[in-house]
């Protein structure tokens, strides 16, 4: 980089600590005088040890704001924070415009010709009418900048208005480079896991997320099945009661379902595991993708996951499959288990926090 630490003054506005972006914030304050305002202390279908890892590098700004249903949040603090304060400020990054106490300060800031990028985690283009295209619209598309992970999302900015020259690609990840394994772990060790958590020693695919509609699980349970590797569904929603339903309907002995796992007690499940699969319905980006490649892990994945479609190359590192080809979802399964370790982790070397960190300085300096 041309310039020294604290060369510049920053502000990031994100909705709670997700460990992920607290390890990305710590790097960049490395570099730059950074304050973040986190609008909410923890999203309402985290638990509390999903934030135990947290330590701050950097400078939070607490703001007296309020959550609102299970993800929105609402006050008017944000907007007199940004109001009042932006002068300071070099740059001003909101990652995020859907909650009302983003709208409130975007508005503002388009009312004062107040400069701010938009920094995107990903982005699922939905048919909608033109009432919330339009609100939307006018929120996405006043930034003098845009932060994309990937030409997905680029077209998602596009379809809302953003001019292409104003986007700019960065790697976006949720594992750092320690996090990715060097070999392949020792079938002792891995066994070992097995009896930790009380799983069937061989081969076992994994899907860890919420429990919910769109993750479309039901799918995988009636795969599975008729099938004779071991699922292992991680995680909890208020779809699971009917997954142990149908458990317990067909007689199912190959299919476990585990409560939410913290950040280490998953990378060790995934550790033992044979491979990742997930028939998502919608993904804005998939987070777990980056985590099993960094595991070693190859990917099943549905073509509605945004890291997916980037990450991941038919018969190198797993495969995409269509929801609707149940038998290209099964050979998927049978050939996964044959793809080279080497080629997995090698597709992620270069996709770690480290690497969003300098492109985020980059573009900054440009």
């Amino acid at each position: 980089m041309k310039y020294n630490k604290f060369d510049m003054k920053v502000l990031v506005v994100f909705n709670h600590p997700a460990p992920y972006k607290v390890k990305l914030f710590n790097l960049l304050a490395h570099k730059i005088d950074l304050d973040v305002i986190f609008e909410l202390k923890k999203e309402k279908n985290r638990t509390e040890s999903f934030y135990k890892f947290n330590k701050y590098n950097f400078n939070v700004i607490k703001l007296r704001l309020h959550p609102l249903g299970k993800e929105n949040v609402y006050g008017g603090a944000l907007k007199r924070y940004i109001k009042k304060n932006y002068q300071k400020y070099d740059y001003i990054i909101m990652n995020g415009y859907s909650h009302f106490a983003e709208m409130s300060a975007i508005k503002m800031m388009q009312k004062r010709n107040i400069s701010y990028i938009l920094m995107i985690n990903g982005g699922v283009i939905h048919q909608e009418n033109r009432f919330k295209k339009s609100l939307k619209s006018k929120l996405i598309s006043s930034a003098s900048m845009y932060f994309s992970p990937n030409l997905e999302s680029n077209k998602y900015l596009e379809y809302y208005g953003v001019d292409p020259s104003k986007i700019r690609v960065y790697r976006y990840s949720n594992i750092m480079n320690k996090e990715v394994v060097d070999k392949p772990l020792d079938e002792e060790v891995k066994n070992q896991i097995c009896l930790k958590y009380h799983l069937p020693y061989g081969k076992i695919f994994i899907n860890p997320g919420q429990f919910i509609p769109r993750k479309n699980n039901e799918q995988l349970l009636s795969i599975f099945k008729n099938r004779q590797e071991t699922l292992l569904l991680v995680g909890r929603g208020p779809l699971q009661r009917k997954y142990e339903k149908y458990i317990k309907q067909n007689n199912i002995h190959n299919i476990f379902i585990m409560d939410y796992l913290d950040e280490h007690q998953i990378k060790e499940v995934m550790k033992c595991a044979t491979a990742l699969i997930t028939l998502s319905k919608e993904d804005i980006f998939g987070h777990t993708v980056l985590e099993a490649l960094g595991n070693g892990l190859p990917v099943i994945s549905s073509d509605k996951v945004v890291s997916s479609l980037e990450m991941i190359k038919n018969g190198v590192n797993g495969y995409i499959v269509s929801l609707e080809k149940e038998d290209e979802i099964n050979d998927a399964i049978d050939n996964v288990v044959h793809l080279d370790f080497n080629d997995i982790v090698k597709s992620v070397n270069n996709h770690t926090i480290e690497y969003t960190n300098e492109d985020i300085l980059k573009n900054l300096e440009k």
